[in-house]
This record gives structure tokens, sequence and C-alpha cells, in this order.
């Protein structure tokens, strides 16, 4: 009987474990070797969150492709670009974000598509927290613009690294 259920488990652990390492291969983490186009796109997403710590609304919205929807882990529903203006607008008149923590984990370049997922902790005058982001980038006319992006906060989650 044990013979029996020792192989049991193995039929069943053996499939989930090499469907994890296939899945996983084709994602390209921190510290491994990035293409010029991955490299390229993690440092618009860097770019962009500089922009918040100058509290430079029109330089984020310049970033932002006229139908882009972004959805805040806290809000209920997603926001289009009009929204996100009046909801920096009013986070700006209470607090600017004076420190960053990005941590790229993934991101995967196709054609002019990217989806980066990332983590980041920050602080400012008055908040701070840390989440789990994802956000998707179209090249247009060779300049790259944030079409969505997702954040779940990870006071809700298991804890960010």
């Amino acid at each position: 009987m044990k013979q029996t259920s020792a192989i049991l488990k193995t039929k069943t652990y053996l499939p989930i474990i090499l469907f994890g390492i296939i899945f996983l291969w084709n994602f390209q983490a921190l510290g491994q070797d990035w293409t010029a186009e991955q490299k390229e796109i993690w440092d618009v997403v860097v770019a962009d969150f500089e922009k918040f710590k100058q509290a430079d609304l029109e330089g984020i919205l310049a970033s932002r492709h006229d139908d882009a929807v972004v959805w805040w882990g806290n809000k209920p529903v997603p926001y289009d670009k009009k929204v996100q203006r009046t909801n920096y607008r009013g986070w700006f008149s209470y607090d600017i974000p004076t420190k960053w923590e990005l941590e790229p984990v993934a991101i995967k370049v196709v054609g002019n598509v990217a989806s980066v997922f990332f983590t980041y902790k920050y602080s400012g005058n008055t908040l701070s927290g840390s989440a789990r982001d994802l956000e998707t980038w179209i090249k247009q006319d060779g300049k790259w613009l944030m079409i969505n992006s997702f954040s779940a906060f990870c006071d809700e989650l298991p804890p960010c690294k």
C-alpha cells in the first residue's frame, strides 16, 4: 500500500512541477539577461515613477495612451484617463511620493506590446505602502504609452518581498 501511495503522489505532483517549470521558463526575472527591448521598457517604467516624485501631472498623463485604463487595488472600478487626472491631482494636493523602490518580476515584449510585472514600495509625506503591479504598454510612433495597469496592494495580500 505504501509503495502504491508514493507512486500515486509522484504521478500527481510530477506533472504539476513540470508545468510550473515550463510555464515559468518563459519569464525572465530580475538578475537574468534581458533583451534590449526589456531593458528599454523597464527604463520607461522607472522614468514614469520618477514623474510622481516631481508631482508632474502632465508628464504622467503624457505617458498614458488616450484609451488608458487603470485599476488601483483599493478602488471599486477601473478609471479612464480623465478620472486619472482628477485622482492624481487630488493625491498630489495632500501627498507627494518621495521614495519608490521598484523591483521587476517579469517583462514580456511581443511586437509593440509589453507586459511588465513588478512590485513597488513607496513613501511620501503622508502615505506609504507597497503593491504588486501589472502594466501593459504599447509602442506608438516610437514612444511607449501605458494602456492599462492593475495594482494589488500588499496589505491585502501575502506580503511583497
